[in-house]
């Protein structure tokens, strides 16, 4: 499999269930993260596909980084079935971790979200009480885990789980 490759397969192996092809596949993009997303593959991936890819530990990718090119793929999307960016990412925003973003890192996103809202403003909403309050309870466990590539950030320390 190569790398611009690697999103098609996948996405086939979601779309005809086939698990073992399926389970390879992520396994090789979770080690070529960063190539993966900046291929056409990635950006033709239906919203099952994106979403396993998503609910991976193992990605590696910096959580900032993945947020843009998710932002990127809904954009894509967003053109090629003429609807609504947000209604694009309506699912697949739930399994990004905002929750890993530091305070400068959301003001960012929250600054960029406001030109094509991606993200729920109440997602943002919960993120910002969560650095105000330093308390992570009644928030997704996997959304408070760090992803293989995710970089450590100061506030991960009031996170419950994350990746080791």
């Amino acid at each position: 499999v190569q790398y611009k490759d690697g999103g098609r397969v996948g996405q086939a192996a979601v779309t005809y269930r086939q698990t073992d092809m399926k389970d390879k596949c992520l396994a090789f993009i979770e080690g070529h993260t960063k190539s993966i997303v900046k291929t056409r593959g990635f950006h033709e991936l239906s919203d099952p596909a994106l979403l396993t890819i998503l609910q991976s530990d193992l990605l590696t990718i910096d959580e900032a980084d993945l947020i843009n090119f998710v932002r990127e793929w809904a954009h894509v999307n967003s053109v090629v079935l003429d609807k609504p960016v947000p209604e694009i990412g309506k699912e697949v925003v739930h399994e990004l971790r905002l929750f890993l973003l530091t305070p400068e890192e959301l003001t960012i996103l929250e600054a960029e979200n406001k030109k094509d809202n991606f993200i729920a403003m109440d997602k943002i909403a919960e993120v910002w009480k969560f650095h105000a309050l330093k308390k992570s309870s009644g928030i997704a466990v996997h959304l408070l885990r760090r992803r293989k590539g995710t970089r450590p950030r100061d506030h991960h320390k009031y996170l419950s789980l994350y990746h080791k």
